[in-house]
């Protein structure tokens, strides 16, 4: 299918100063003629990370997080096919056997993974997928797999998008939540609101989710639950048997620096034991929980290494030189709504600039 053939995404997001720069120079051809002095005769590897592709006209009338809806699904195919035209894409398991025995990688080598396993990632990324034959990892939250209950995180964002101001009080929080009506503030007071949590050990983000699930569960019920739900145990298998490959994600997405060692090692192992299970496949992939710098460390890159795990992905951003890979710190460059077609192309181009 030919690239003029996509229709441009039509909602256009907000842009700053640096998107509006680097969109105009890729306009007019100058990240292509920049990638020899970015590349410096060095070669890398880039992972994009997605989370959601939902066909969604305007962030603001979305009742959720819109921040984890990485593309819709024309944006997303128009995306792989640019990837399959352009680049040469690989898996993470084209990538392990390199580092482990020096396989060389193509040139312009992307591997394309996917965060938490929603059902909307079999739905719409997968066929999309298929199509292009785009290798990819999906990296999936086992203890929310086949429950049919929302992510803690999505429960936050469906109750900031949707309860009067004031509603929601924390004692990790400054003031009550949502801050105000409109769609500016309740994003405000979502990321406000998803920091507390983030920061909150496993026992009371659980307690805390849990009292807002009793509180307010005829909202929660009359949510659009295709837009909530993970996948199933039977779309794994599906996808697996037909060469996506599953990673691990842990059990309830904890962050695992705030979690003793035993318990960092249950999430670890038991996420891995049962995908294996469920996918008769090996496991050797790992995604940090949120990902950030304050998610991970070197306790629990040594934990992932002993728990049998043969490369983990952050969600720093930048690109993985071939010559000096971490193999327990891959970065991986974030898509989403905001990433425009020049934007995307120019991040391919310049990705160690474009952080």
């Amino acid at each position: 299918m030919s690239l003029s053939s996509f229709p441009p995404y039509e909602h256009t997001p907000r842009k700053g100063r640096r998107q509006r720069l680097v969109e105009a120079a890729e306009a007019a051809g100058i990240t292509r003629s920049l990638k020899v002095l970015h590349d410096r005769g060095r070669t890398s590897l880039l992972i994009l990370a997605y989370h959601r592709i939902v066909p969604i006209a305007d962030p603001d009338d979305y009742a959720l997080d819109p921040e984890l809806v990485s593309a819709t699904p024309d944006e997303f195919d128009w995306q792989m096919s640019w990837l399959r035209q352009q680049l040469n894409p690989v898996s993470l398991g084209q990538v392990i056997d390199h580092l482990d025995g020096g396989h060389p990688l193509p040139p312009r080598a992307v591997a394309v993974t996917f965060d938490d396993g929603y059902r909307d990632t079999r739905d719409h990324a997968y066929p999309i997928l298929r199509r292009h034959r785009i290798p990819a990892t999906v990296f999936a939250v086992t203890g929310c797999i086949d429950s049919g209950e929302p992510f803690w995180f999505e429960v936050a964002a469906r109750l900031m998008m949707s309860l009067p101001p004031g509603s929601v009080r924390l004692q990790e929080c400054p003031e009550a939540l949502p801050t105000g009506q409109v769609p500016g503030a309740r994003r405000d007071s979502l990321q406000r609101l998803h920091r507390a949590l983030k920061d909150m050990d496993n026992p009371r983000r659980t307690q805390v989710v849990n009292e807002w699930r009793a509180r307010f569960a005829d909202l929660l019920d009359a949510s659009p639950g295709d837009l909530l739900s993970p996948m199933t145990w039977g779309d794994v298998a599906e996808m697996a048997r037909d060469g996506i490959d599953f990673g691990a994600h842990t059990v309830t997405h904890p962050n695992l620096t705030k979690v003793p060692d035993d318990e960092l090692a249950w999430e670890l192992t038991e996420s891995r034991r049962v995908l294996e299970h469920r996918t008769g496949k090996p496991v050797r992939c790992l995604a940090y929980p949120i990902g950030t710098a304050s998610a991970f460390d070197a306790r629990v890159m040594r934990a992932s290494a002993a728990a049998g795990f043969r490369l983990a992905v952050s969600y720093l951003s930048g690109v993985n030189w071939t010559s000096r890979m971490q193999r327990f710190n891959m970065r991986r460059h974030g898509v989403s709504l905001h990433t425009s077609r020049p934007y995307f192309r120019a991040m391919l181009d310049l990705p160690d600039w474009l952080r």
